[in-house]
């Protein structure tokens, strides 16, 4: 019997612990600090570009999301999700996944985490959580300050819906923090196939570009109309649900989509790959 299977010899892998030493990497921090920065990146390019300007031959796009933008708080926490909730939130989900094992293995740390000994279900299921956890507080901590900036730049006001009323502050910040949560649970696909690819590669950053590469090949697909109804089955096809909660009316429709979407291919992505781990050789 190995020294796994003994009872009491079993290590526990404490989330604290893994938790601890993944803010302890200084590329967990500049993710961590890129969304933090990029509301005052997206007020200072604002700043610097001026009010948008409407000639008497363009009068109707005086409405543009840009103009929007500088018309309240809310609305300008609005547009920095509609920035960001996509191909760079897509890109902060690959890195933190896409390094969970492989990065271990690349640092030749792997085997010794596995020899305290912890068992390789328990290991990836604490990485797992530890990088959820990471980016959940990175996209809160995006729309938080997004939201502050934006209320001392441009007031205390709501979401001004394009074409739309003004919704309420106390009705656009719950609004704003259903749409982060709904463009969480875009990123399932994401977090399922960084953690397979984590586990196969022993390169963190093939893992990420393999999660970038799909995302990118998904959206291509997707913007092809003769696909049809063969472009539900993309994991990025319901990638702007979120924006329902920036609109009014609001249809719950493309959110429960997106949300069964993101749990399908988790579960199926998650699956396969803890198969996978629990056969993988990591001896060398």
């Amino acid at each position: 019997m190995s020294a796994a299977q003994l009872p009491g010899r079993t290590g526990t892998m404490p989330f604290r612990v893994e938790l601890a030493r993944q803010l302890s990497q200084w590329r967990v921090r500049i993710v961590l600090l890129i969304l933090v920065l990029i509301p005052v990146i997206v007020r200072l390019a604002l700043l610097i570009g001026g009010a948008p300007t409407s000639s008497s031959g363009s009068s109707s796009q005086t409405t543009t999301l840009v103009a929007l933008a500088q018309a309240s708080g809310g609305t300008f926490a609005a547009f920095v999700l509609q920035l960001t909730q996509g191909f760079l939130i897509t890109l902060i989900a690959a890195l933190l996944y896409g390094d969970m094992i492989a990065g271990e293995a690349s640092r030749s740390t792997l085997k010794y985490l596995l020899t305290i000994p912890v068992p390789r279900l328990r290991l990836l299921a604490v990485k797992v959580g530890v990088a959820s956890a990471l980016l959940l507080a990175g996209l809160l901590a995006l729309t938080v300050v997004a939201l502050v900036v934006g209320l001392v730049s441009f007031g205390p006001g709501g979401i001004q819906v394009p074409g739309g009323p003004r919704l309420a502050l106390g009705d656009s910040i719950g609004r704003l923090g259903l749409a982060t949560a709904t463009g969480a649970a875009g990123l399932l696909w994401a977090a399922g196939l960084g953690t397979l690819l984590t586990v196969v590669s022993n390169s963190p950053l093939a893992a990420a570009g393999g999660v970038v590469l799909v995302s990118i090949l998904s959206r291509l697909l997707d913007s092809i109309p003769t696909l049809g109804d063969l472009r539900i089955i993309l994991p990025t096809h319901y990638s702007t649900a979120f924006s329902q909660f920036l609109t009014a009316p609001t249809d719950l429709a493309p959110v429960a989509d997106s949300v069964l979407s993101g749990l399908v291919w988790a579960v199926v992505l998650g699956t396969w790959a803890a198969w996978w781990f629990s056969r993988k050789d990591v001896s060398g």
